[in-house]
């Protein structure tokens, strides 16, 4: 009796080491996709910005920046790419046919495994810079008072 206890013993307890052997499996070690994030559009969403002005943005460090891009009406905006550290500052100049027009500016960029992700944000383009019109409309006053 003492003898088959332990025959049964021994099964259960071949069959309990047996089942976490097989439960590891060490090919299985992919990485997490983590989608690269944008942060901080400058300027804001909606914003109505002069012709030919600066656009920034932020992406998380994870991602791959070779594969950072950036358009504007399907225009590629000339990127400069600084790490700093945690993440990438990125910024552009907007191209100078984009005048008078909202923008979508469209934004992205994968990470090291092909983790794929896209953001962007609207502007208005005013058709000459703020100055130009100050300028302009000023210079206008200026006739109509010297008419009088």
């Amino acid at each position: 009796m003492i003898k088959k206890s332990l025959k049964i013993a021994c099964l259960f307890v071949s069959i309990g080491f047996a089942g976490s052997a097989f439960a590891y499996n060490a090919g299985n070690t992919e990485r997490k996709c983590q989608d690269p994030k944008f942060k901080t559009f400058v300027p804001a969403h909606k914003s109505e910005v002069d012709p030919e002005s600066e656009i920034s943005f932020t992406v998380s460090g994870y991602a791959d920046p070779t594969t950072i891009k950036a358009t504007a009406k399907n225009v590629p905006l000339e990127l400069t790419i600084v790490d700093k550290n945690s993440f990438y500052a990125v910024s552009a100049k907007l191209h100078a046919s984009l005048t008078g027009k909202y923008a979508r500016i469209h934004v992205r960029a994968h990470n090291s495994v092909e983790c794929k992700s896209k953001d962007g944000w609207l502007i208005k383009i005013r058709d000459k810079p703020a100055s130009a019109e100050a300028v302009e409309t000023g210079a206008i006053v200026e006739e109509s008072e010297q008419v009088q």
